[in-house]
């Protein structure tokens, strides 16, 4: 009885201790589960706390200034050191020579060349700083192509400030048509220059692209509020890149800086819509009218107002005079409509189609004026279904003199 009394307890002190064993096998499974659970929760912590400062951060980056106009200014300059540079006006006078007229572009805007690097200097009051879009000109113009960036700023303590530029070699759109100081300075030498098929095709595409970004494709969507030829730039590549975008605030009221002379063309009404010249309404179609008449301007060489020779008749607005030759569906009136830079370098039909688009975009009601997208998309499809002979044409190099179309464009 002793015997198996004693095999008993020694059977269950055995079972006993492996019940102990297997509890403490189980029990240290289950904290290492755990422990590598928590472990596993602590990395995605830091990793949402790490996406969450980068968002904040990036976040931070596109807030736009959002203190009181009265505020100082190098409080807004300080907001912005991430987005543009700041420049001392030593350096500015310095890159333009002491801001010499023979670097004059136009207007108070000057052309300008700091540690090998050209730039557009343009002057504003200083108290119209405050009140650049800093989020719009970091979003929009560091991101896409057909947008002229802002590259800086310069603040002074007196009444002028500068606005520092991307700089457009081959200058403004309204240069090339309708000539300018550009043309006449740094930009062309000594010739009648004109632009081909190909590049006002191209241009053409460039700015309705640029529209249907700030249209179609920012959130809230943007306004321009001021398409025209002189507010189009063409770089070495003759890349359209549309300027003022953001700072519209800014240069409303460039002419009260001093010394400096400008000649407002009383064309520039040529460009207003109905609605906007009239009630001012603001919306995305006033920039689609606008783009007709730049259109209209690319294929026509002329004018948006053109005043007639003979006194007491009406200026011609160039929205209206399509209509009218449109309308009477006469080939050769379309034809002697067009720029005669031009010659017979250019397809007729991809020219009508296009004046058409121009009639669309001009039309009084806004509502039937085509958006931004429908107008790339109408201009992609065309030029992808271009001629062979169509290319051909357009190949002529857009410096060669051209001694009957200089004198008849003089005659205008």
């Amino acid at each position: 009885m002793w015997d198996v009394r004693v095999y008993i307890a020694l059977s269950a002190a055995v079972f006993g201790a492996i019940v102990a064993l297997a509890a403490a096998v189980v029990f240290m499974i289950r904290s290492k589960r755990k422990k590598n659970q928590n472990s596993s929760n602590y990395a995605d912590m830091e990793l949402q706390q790490l996406s969450f400062s980068v968002r904040t951060a990036a976040s931070d980056k596109k807030t736009s200034f959002e203190g009181s106009r009265e505020a100082l200014d190098v409080h807004l300059v300080s907001r912005k050191t991430l987005m543009v540079e700041s420049y001392a006006i030593e350096d500015l006078m310095k890159a333009t020579e002491d801001f010499n007229p023979s670097n004059q572009i136009d207007g108070n805007v000057y052309h300008g060349c700091l540690n090998g690097k050209n730039m557009a200097i343009r002057c504003v009051k200083t108290e119209h700083v405050s009140n650049i879009e800093i989020k719009l000109l970091n979003d929009a113009t560091h991101q896409h192509p057909n947008i002229i960036r802002l590259l800086g700023t310069c603040v002074t303590e007196g009444s002028n400030s500068f606005l520092v530029f991307e700089y457009a070699k081959n200058g403004s759109l309204k240069d090339w048509l309708h000539g300018g100081l550009a043309m006449k300075n740094q930009f062309i030498a000594s010739c009648y220059c004109f632009l081909t098929w190909k590049q006002r095709l191209r241009i053409i595409l460039d700015v309705a692209v640029a529209l249907q970004y700030m249209h179609q494709i920012m959130n809230p969507s943007y306004v321009h509020r001021n398409i025209k030829s002189k507010h189009i730039f063409l770089d070495e590549d003759f890349n359209a890149k549309i300027s003022n975008f953001g700072v519209e605030n800014c240069v409303k009221n460039e002419t009260e800086c001093p010394d400096v002379s400008t000649n407002p063309a009383t064309w520039d009404l040529g460009y207003l819509a109905p609605e906007y010249l009239h009630q001012g309404v603001v919306s995305p179609a006033i920039d689609i009218f606008a783009y007709g008449v730049v259109l209209l301007e690319i294929l026509s060489g002329k004018t948006p107002i053109a005043r007639p020779e003979e006194k007491g008749v009406n200026n011609v607005w160039l929205s209206e005079k399509i209509k009218d030759i449109l309308v009477s569906e006469n080939g050769d009136e379309i034809r002697q409509w067009m720029d005669s830079a031009l010659g017979d370098n250019y397809s007729f039909d991809t020219a009508l189609t296009l004046a058409n688009l121009a009639r669309a975009c001009t039309e009084e009601d806004p509502s039937s004026r085509p958006v931004a997208g429908e107008i790339v998309e109408k201009l992609s499809r065309l030029m992808d279904e271009s001629p062979e002979d169509e290319h051909m044409l357009i190949s002529e190099s857009s410096c060669k003199p051209l001694v009957n179309s200089s004198t008849n464009k003089t005659s205008e």
